[in-house]
């Protein structure tokens, strides 16, 4: 047996001569092949390498304790295993343990089970020729030392195709999707391929010797596959993985999903509406990748949310004529009451305004002053009764627009109302629809509505009408049980707990009970998704210029057009108070 580099055989018999040979997988909680170990492992799986190649008729075998290159090589040769298996004319798996008899058509189940619940065989088994069985050799370390490798070889190697492997693990499902994928029966997207692969991958043991070997042992199935760093955390290296790979915006996507609990880790994928990424489009883009685990977003709309105090809100209605009536009824109101009293008061001045001249005092009149009408007179008459009859005419219409004032005005300011002006109102805490309304319209008009699946504490109910299909309606949330029980439940809680705020959209006219562990300051239009926009709520961190995911609402489309493009800014999916807490 000799250690031989590819290039020196290359280039001692030519590159028309291809060289085949098989790859030995297996664990180093079976078989110890550490520098400190004892020597009779690495023997035995030099010994299961020999005698499998010359079964399977090739030139070589493969293992990775000798192959690997210099010490200061083994590093990133590691990483590229997955090329190794990609080559090799056929996996041979070798497992050890205490097992039952050798001939024995039932496979050692435990021990294959522990080979295959560790991360890095994953990509093995998965990037094995698939129209070759794999070969299975085992060691039973119940006999004696000197006969146990012995009676391994002795034996045929156990065959099992590829296919049938997935019934071994308890996520047998995803595997059989994966294997179906590279067996070119049932192709999955990139998108599909790396989260079904991540989901994999997580539940699997792994000795782990960088932040990131989780996103590394990832990227052997991947083509584009960047240098692996030592500084990178497990969310840096899988980012700069996707970014380097055609993920269909994985990371764009991955930051609208809204986790069933604020300290998942960020390979999980969960989503409280359980959607999956390909269930959401985005409309941002991950231009770069910060430190402390952040993300450079740009494209996003953005608004801020006011926690000072409410504010006068602007709305707009449709001007029919019946509110054209009661703005002309209430405008000219004041106009026809003073011009009623004016009316009255000249009448009544003339109907008292006979001459006081010197006829009465036994002088003859001065012919030099005008003839003023006297009410006895004919003419004075006529003038006097017009005048009190036109005044007191708009007196009893002045009088009556204000008496139905209130009707009036109801016509004017109620109603449907057609436009609002744009608010984002945040409140700690609960509160009822009408108290908002006092504080924002001055009274309970029922304008605003509790949002249907806004949130994570959103409730709804299904309605029927006549002749109208079922339709959904916001309930409140503080009239069910566990909404209730979590409000009282954040009112004494720590300041890392998760609280309870409600948020207020003017322009929708909706108000939404949302949890978070910081008051977010920020709301972020990133994606959509069942016809509603992913609209991340954040928090601001003034030293690292930071926003700080807290929690994700779905909002209705028109308030997206409605916010402001924004440049770039920093974001990090974990909350403000998990970095906090680090």
């Amino acid at each position: 047996m000799k250690t031989i580099k590819v290039a020196d055989w290359r280039k001692k018999r030519g590159l028309g001569v291809t060289l085949e040979y098989i790859m030995v997988s297996y664990t180093g909680q079976q078989f110890a092949t550490g520098k400190d170990k004892p020597a009779q492992d690495k023997m035995s799986l030099h010994r299961i390498g020999q005698h499998a190649a010359r079964l399977a008729g090739v030139q070589a075998y493969w293992v990775d304790f000798e192959c690997l290159g210099p010490e200061e090589e083994h590093e990133q040769n590691a990483w590229r295993i997955s090329d190794v298996v990609r080559g090799a004319f056929r996996l041979v798996i070798a497992v050890a343990g205490p097992a039952g008899p050798m001939n024995d058509d039932a496979l050692p189940y435990d021990l294959l089970r522990d080979w295959g619940n560790r991360v890095w065989t994953l990509p093995e088994l998965l990037l094995t020729p698939g129209d070759k069985d794999l070969w299975i050799f085992t060691v039973n370390r119940s006999l004696a030392p000197d006969t146990q490798l012995d009676q391994c070889l002795k034996n045929p190697p156990q065959k099992r195709s590829l296919r049938n492997f997935s019934r071994y693990w308890e996520d047998h499902e995803l595997m059989g999707q994966l294997i179906d994928h590279y067996e070119n029966s049932v192709i999955l997207s990139p998108l599909e391929l790396i989260t079904t692969a991540l989901k994999c991958l997580e539940v699997r043991h792994i000795t782990q010797h960088l932040a990131g070997d989780l996103s590394y042992s990832l990227m052997g199935l991947l083509r584009r596959r960047p240098n692996a760093q030592k500084t990178d955390s497990g969310f840096q290296a899988f980012a700069r993985l996707s970014l380097a790979n055609d993920s269909n915006m994985l990371l764009e996507r991955l930051i609208c999903l809204l986790p069933k609990s604020p300290y998942e880790p960020w390979y999980s994928f969960h989503d409280h509406w359980d959607a999956s990424l390909w269930d959401i489009y985005p409309r941002t883009q991950v231009c770069g990748i910060g430190h402390n685990d952040t993300v450079i977003l740009d494209g996003a709309r953005a608004a801020t949310i006011r926690w000072k105090s409410f504010e006068k809100v602007l709305i707009r209605g449709n001007d029919t004529l019946k509110r054209k009536s009661a703005r002309l009824a209430l405008s000219i109101c004041g106009f026809l009451f003073i011009f009623a009293v004016i009316m009255l008061a000249v009448g009544g001045s003339i109907g008292g305004g006979e001459q006081q001249g010197s006829s009465e005092q036994g002088y003859p009149p001065d012919p030099s002053l005008p003839s003023v009408p006297n009410s006895k007179d004919p003419a004075g008459k006529d003038i006097t009764g017009s005048l009190t009859a036109v005044g007191a005419i708009f007196m009893a219409l002045s009088l009556s627009i204000g008496l139905a004032s209130p009707l009036l005005i109801k016509w004017l300011y109620l109603g449907k109302v057609w436009s609002a002006q744009p608010w984002f109102f945040g409140i700690e805490g609960y509160m009822s629809l009408p108290d908002i309304e006092k504080h924002l319209f001055g009274a309970d008009l029922g304008r605003l509505a509790w949002s249907t699946t806004s949130s994570s504490l959103s409730k709804h109910d299904f309605l029927s009408e006549k002749n109208y299909e079922e339709f959904c309606e916001g309930k409140d949330p503080s009239a069910y049980e566990d909404v209730k029980t979590q409000i009282q439940k954040a009112k004494g809680g720590t300041p890392r707990q998760e609280k309870i705020f409600t948020l207020v959209d003017t322009f929708t006219m909706t108000v939404t009970l949302f949890a978070a562990v910081k008051p977010p300051v920020a709301v972020l239009a990133c994606g959509e998704e069942g016809g509603m926009q992913r609209a991340l709520l954040c928090s601001y961190d003034w030293t690292s210029n930071t926003l700080h995911r807290e929690t994700v609402l779905r909002m209705e489309t028109r308030a997206y057009w409605r916010m402001n493009p924004v440049g770039r800014v920093r974001l990090s999916l974990q909350t403000k108070g998990k970095t906090d807490e680090a």
